[in-house]
């Protein structure tokens, strides 16, 4: 009878003592870089479509657009499971500010970076550069998984380049130009100053319109000049871009997309919400891009 109390109390102690050895050796696992996760996946999301576009894994390569702007999403995945999980992740840029891939924002505990795809004017040929990752939060992701390195090919959005451009190409150019400088600067343009902004809305048409709007919006004029002016804010702004490129007074404003603009604004998304404008059909129709000499 002893003995059968000894051995039913043995069990006892081993089913107690199981899981906590069992946690302590996940935990040892983990610590050591050698956990699970062996599947790591970058996913690709469209930010105009609000669609993944595309896959990658470390070392691959994805082709991208001159204007694009995706958010890149670190993804792993644990074999012989069901789902998948989003690693803090930080995405670098391999020659910071000076190449044709920006990280414009991250955002590391939801594993993702924000990405815009610049091209410098003129030139019409390709180019693929690398971007670095690295996976911060240990959550068992092997040591030679969690530092890597993808690269992004950039395409031209049109090979016309340095076509020839007519008289009234060129003035439709500078015309939307100062229309850009307006809303977004509250300012009109300077021949010198805008002579490159102009220049390429001339050779690349409509995409290249969309991009300026973009690098005027970021220019350091935007983000810090502007508000230097006396009573300059944010709701100022945002009434000169529904002015300027929607053609809509204070009163004429929907008070939801307002709020989300503000919002937007307030959060540093400039670009964001002047490239919205640019490319919605109100703005298309209200400056007749359909009519005009400038190229879709």
């Amino acid at each position: 009878m002893k003995n059968t109390q000894r051995a039913w109390k043995l069990v006892a102690m081993l089913l107690l003592l199981s899981p906590l050895a069992a946690f302590a050796q996940v935990r040892n696992f983990n610590a050591q870089g050698q956990g699970p996760y062996q599947d790591l996946q970058i996913q690709v999301k469209d930010l105009d479509s609000d669609r993944v576009i595309a896959t990658v894994q470390p070392g691959g390569t994805i082709t991208l657009r001159e204007g694009q702007r995706v958010r890149l999403i670190m993804t792993a995945d644990h074999p012989g499971q069901k789902g998948i999980i989003y690693p803090e992740t930080e995405f670098t840029e391999a020659d910071p500010g000076r190449g044709w891939v920006r990280v414009t924002r991250t955002n590391v505990d939801n594993a993702n970076a924000t990405l815009r795809i610049v091209r410098p004017s003129g030139t019409i040929r390709s180019r693929t550069e690398t971007l670095s990752y690295r996976i911060v939060e240990n959550i068992g992701i092997r040591d030679s998984l969690r530092q890597g390195t993808i690269n992004v090919r950039v395409e031209p959005a049109s090979a016309a380049g340095s076509a020839p451009t007519s008289a009234a190409t060129r003035q439709q150019a500078r015309d939307l130009t100062d229309r850009l400088y307006q809303a977004i600067l509250m300012r009109k343009l300077d021949e010198t100053g805008a002579r490159t902004h102009i220049d390429s809305i001339a050779r690349g048409g409509y995409p290249a319109l969309i991009q300026v709007a973009e690098r005027i919006a970021e220019s350091d004029e935007s983000r810090i000049g502007v508000y230097e002016r006396e009573g300059v804010c944010n709701q100022q702004r945002l009434l000169s871009m529904y002015k300027n490129l929607l053609g809509l007074s204070a009163s004429q404003i929907d008070r939801e997309q307002w709020e989300e603009d503000l919002r937007r604004m307030n959060a540093g998304d400039i670009d964001a919400v002047v490239a919205g404008m640019v490319r919605s059909p109100r703005f298309q129709q209200l400056h007749n891009l359909e009519r005009m000499a400038i190229r879709y």
